[in-house]
């Protein structure tokens, strides 16, 4: 489905009535689909049901990602998602185009699809269409005669003439996005090219066209659900810039035209259903390039003109979306193109490289060189340089540019390789007579002098449109004398750095292939049959390899060879896995992962290269600079200076929202702890990673060992932890491997307050897990005992409560044998917690009273009043709710004399629980505003969220449900803020309980 004719779809929409309505609409790229606004919402508001039907007649559910307001709606109701622009009064004009297309003889212009005409459900014996009662002023197609126009009083004729302002209305265009699990097959459709028009030059756009699914074509017999199926039209035509300006919409004026529709058919178009078919023009050096969509058949004009919104609309409706960029919107080509001067006749200078057959989906990045370079060709001398980390495919990009650039640069392409990626640099002069050799230039022809060279070289240049793709360029300096000097030809470089100092070039970042077109290269190595049959494994292939094209090609080729094409997949998969021979197995016959990378590592100065191979003993890709240099042990400002190089020459990224972090693409890091160990002792590269754990150490306790830290963690602490999350998780279990245990045991010992705020229970049972055994080897009977509870914890949270009765009676005997009686108190409350997770809250009763015992012996008033609620919770879970509040109330009366607000928040917390229980609701609502005040006050997220939940609860028992869906509606951001998502699940399945 990736040909121009293939990727034209139908759009059905199933209205809130349950009747369908038709329209055209074009797979966008992946599963994007772009249509009209009125094809998939009306009178503001979206329509429950959205399907595509593709050439073949499937059928693919789709939602709405956003869309503008259709002609003729006032936006009482916001575009949606986002992106339309602040919704604005329709102009008199749209309005009476939607009100008077049905009414009113004249009319000014008709909506191609909408809801003229519908079908209603099919009754349940047989799957039939009936056109119904079109509302005024929408068009679509029926499998039935439309009934007569009901004429509508005309309006005055002086309230057509009055003129009035006409703000800009949210343009009526929509995306929609096909179902994941319906979208078999359409992840091959690359993204379009698209082109906006020069509303101030005359020229016309020539070759236009579109294809959409008109309702004349219709085939009642035809298809299988309740909306027959249609056949596609092509249409052709001609652009004209000047008109509709103040309309800000585009005129196609087309040469192909179905038949009339009878006399009587007022306020009808023949064209009903081709509204959201996009209009292309076909660009002989870039293809079709998407320009507008159909909207409206402007009647008055006749029936070869229809009205397009243009696609340049589309910037404003996805801005500030997550998705937009899927539509590769950041190059746009501007038509009509400007002519170029006669080109000379061609001498076919040629010294490219071959093209591959097998090259794989750049398309979006092509196009926009294409467009770069060509379109200010006449003006000016264009530079693209194209560049990324080694072994990401420039050369092969470049080369395939410029094989695809034929008819523009019909004098010369010539490719120079400055020896970039190889093992010497070559020379300006050296680059010079290699371009002069492409131009056939050989032996004695060559001139003797480097003046005279560069002096021949440049007028060749002149001699026609000519292209040098200068491969491989390590700095400006080499390529300075090579760069054309008058308008009419162009270069390409490609390097491993962006060439900054190359003024007025153009700068493509070339990335790693995203897992489905790293998944593509490699059926096309290895065979589409093979891939078919072994999915999962080539999947795996391709996510170890990290989408870097070169190691994906030497794992094809291996895999295709005589000796591996009889090896499963899963075989080659599984070398690949092992991250110690994983640089090694991508050694091919001529080309070779390690080699690619080492030209870079090289080039490096020698702190530098030092700074890269202790990168490659982090546990994690991803990294702070502060952490970089803690690890190398040089200070941040010398970090960041190096990080810089590595990052000029593509051996690191940045990454981050704000460009604060680095990342290692997989691959590198693997390469980089195999330089380590190859350069690098074994006690220098021990004292690199006890550097970098130290640094999660210090970090940590930095904040955690703040007054109550724990029960309320520092916003900072909570930010930094959402950026280090996983590269912490990655670090305690490489610690754990390397038998770090002094600095595993200080990490997991302040880890508990934030994995207890986050709800992140699975880690907390690793960590804890972990701790245990290293506070085991390392004799500390205290951490060990800590770990213990915060284990069993985990445990019980994570419904495993029968695993935990050996940790806490091993942790009971630690505290016995430490003779410490607030820690005995601490685990008899968390066993008896352990017995009202077994449903024994008669059993959990005793284990609260000895806790009390103990808290009262050591005059801990906190610790009495933090049992208290357990034991109330107990008296709940038996069905006491009076009994519980009596308890809590004595408890919050002592938290009150200590003037101990947190203590105050948590008895009102359970209090109100107790009242919610005996029916006192009112009660309720007012302890547990309490606790919420003092959380909200304290940015507590965690305890905030906790405490919205239970008010929601509250307010939905006592029958308040607009309350109710509103403190939980604040909770549920909360946690999806807060990346919790237990505490998000628990929320939705409350929420869902309200009546909708």
């Amino acid at each position: 489905m990736t040909g121009p004719a293939d990727r034209a779809v139908e759009v059905l929409r199933r209205r809130g009535d349950g009747r369908w309505t038709v329209g055209s609409g074009y797979l966008a790229g992946g599963r994007l689909v772009l249509t009209a606004a009125h094809n998939v919402r009306s009178e503001g508001g979206i329509d429950d049901v959205i399907l595509v039907r593709c050439l073949d007649g499937s059928e693919l559910s789709a939602v709405v990602l956003a869309a503008g307001l259709p002609p003729g709606v006032r936006p009482s109701v916001p575009s949606i998602p986002a992106g339309a622009g602040p919704a604005a009064s329709p102009s008199p004009a749209v309005e009476l185009t939607a009100a008077a297309s049905t009414a009113l003889p004249g009319a000014i212009s008709t909506v191609l699809a909408g809801a003229g005409s519908v079908v209603p459900p099919p009754p349940p014996a047989e799957l039939t269409a009936a056109a119904a009662t079109a509302p005024p002023g929408v068009l679509a197609p029926s499998t039935a005669p439309l009934p007569a126009p009901v004429a509508a009083a005309a309006p005055p004729v002086a309230e057509l003439l009055v003129p009035a302002p006409a703000p800009v209305l949210p343009a009526d265009l929509a995306v929609l996005e096909i179902a994941e699990a319906d979208a078999a097959g359409l992840s091959d459709v690359p993204a379009l090219r698209f082109a906006r028009v020069d509303r101030a030059q005359t020229a016309v756009i020539a070759r236009c066209w579109a294809i959409g699914y008109p309702r004349w074509k219709e085939q009642p017999s035809a298809g299988t659900g309740a909306v027959p199926l249609r056949d596609s039209v092509q249409i052709e035509g001609v652009i004209a810039p000047g008109s509709n300006r103040r309309r800000g919409l585009l005129e196609l004026r087309t040469t192909s035209t179905p038949r009339p529709l009878p006399s009587g058919a007022l306020g009808e178009s023949q064209w009903q259903g081709m509204s959201g078919a996009v209009v292309f023009s076909d660009d002989p050096e870039l293809g079709p390039l998407a320009v507008g969509l159909l909207i409206e058949h402007h009647l008055p004009e006749g029936a070869s003109t229809l009205t397009l919104t243009p696609l340049s609309d589309l910037t404003a409706l996805v801005e500030g979306t997550d998705w937009g960029w899927r539509l590769g919107l950041d190059t746009w080509t501007v038509l009509p193109r400007a002519s170029r001067p006669p080109t000379p006749p061609a001498t076919g200078h040629l010294a490219l490289r071959r093209p591959l057959s097998d090259f794989t989906d750049r398309e979006r990045l092509a196009a926009q060189a294409q467009t770069l370079l060509t379109d200010r060709l006449a003006q000016t001398t264009p530079v693209v340089v194209l560049y990324g980390m080694p072994g990401v495919g420039k050369t092969a990009l470049a080369n395939h540019i410029a094989h695809r650039l034929a008819p523009t640069f019909s004098h010369a392409r010539i490719l120079v390789d400055l020896g970039g990626s190889g093992t010497s640099e070559v020379t300006p002069d050296g680059a010079m007579i290699q371009a002069l050799q492409g131009f056939g230039l050989f032996g004695n022809d060559l001139p003797r002098e480097t003046r005279q060279r560069r002096y021949v070289l440049h007028r060749l240049l002149r001699a026609g449109p000519s292209l040098l793709v200068l491969d491989n360029v390590v700095r400006a300096s080499q390529i300075q004398p090579l760069l054309p000097e008058s308008p009419g030809s162009a270069v390409i470089l490609t390097s491993r750095s962006a060439l900054t100092s190359v003024e007025g070039a153009d700068r493509l970042p070339v990335a790693p292939l995203a897992d489905p077109d790293g998944l593509r290269l490699l059926e096309r190595i290895t065979g589409a049959e093979r891939v078919s049959r072994e999915r999962d494994a080539a999947r795996t292939i391709v996510s170890l390899l990290g989408g870097l094209p070169l190691a994906i090609r030497i794992a094809a080729t291996s895999a295709a060879s005589p000796a591996g094409q009889h090896r499963p997949l899963s075989f080659h998969a599984a070398q690949l896995a092992d991250e110690q021979a994983l640089v090694s197995h991508l050694d091919g016959e001529d080309k070779s992962v390690r080699s690619s990378f080492e030209i870079s590592y090289r080039g490096l100065r020698p702190d530098t290269a030092r700074l890269f191979r202790h990168l490659g003993l982090l546990a994690a890709s991803d990294f702070a600079p502060a952490l970089a240099a803690r690890a190398c042990d040089v200070t941040p400002d010398h970090a960041e200076r190096m990080l810089g190089e590595l990052a000029d020459r593509q051996l690191v990224e940045v990454s981050g929202s704000a460009g604060d972090r680095y990342r290692l693409h997989d691959l590198l890091r693997h390469y980089a702890r195999e330089r380590a160990e190859s350069d690098e002792s074994p006690a220098d590269r021990r004292s690199a990673f006890r550097r970098s754990l130290r640094w999660y150490a210090d970090c940590l306790e930095t904040w955690m060992s703040l007054p109550d830290a724990h029960e309320r963690p520092p916003a900072e602490a909570v930010a930094w932890f959402a950026d280090e999350f996983l590269n912490v998780n990655a670090s305690m279990r490489a610690a754990f491997a390397d038998e770090q245990w002094d600095l595993l045991l200080r990490i997991a010992g302040s880890l508990y307050g934030l994995l207890f705020y986050r709800g992140h229970w699975e880690e907390m049972e690793s960590i804890k897990g972990m701790a245990v055994e290293a506070a085991r080897r390392e004799h500390d009977e205290p951490a060990e005992l800590g770990s213990l509870i915060h284990l069993a914890e985990a445990r019980r949270i994570l419904g495993r409560s029968q695993d935990t009765p050996p940790l806490y009676d091993r942790a009971q005997e630690i505290a016995q044998s430490l003779g410490d009686d607030t820690k005995r108190a601490w685990i008899l409350t968390h066993f008896g917690d352990l017995q009202c997770d077994l449903d024994h809250p008669q059993d959990a009763l005793p284990h609260y009273a000895e806790a009390d015992a103990l808290y009262r012996g050591l005059h801990d008033e906190g610790g009495q009043i933090w049992v208290a609620a357990h034991i109330a919770d107990a008296h709940r879970q038996l069905a006491q709710p009076a009994e519980a509040a009596r308890v809590l109330e004595e408890a919050l009366l002592l938290a009150q004399r200590r003037d101990d607000a947190p203590n105050i928040a948590w008895c009102q917390w359970h209090l109100a629980l107790a009242y919610d229980e005996l029916g006192r609701y009112a009660d309720a609502e007012r302890t547990i505003t309490g606790a919420i005040a003092f959380h909200r006050a304290a940015a507590d997220e965690g305890g905030l969220t906790t405490m919205l939940t239970a008010l929601g609860e509250i307010l939905l028992h006592a029958g308040r449900d607009a309350l109710a869906r509103e403190a939980l509606t604040e909770a549920l951001t909360l946690a999806r803020t807060m990346n919790a998502p237990r505490r998000e699940s628990a929320i939705q399945s409350i929420l869902s309980r309200l009546p909708s």
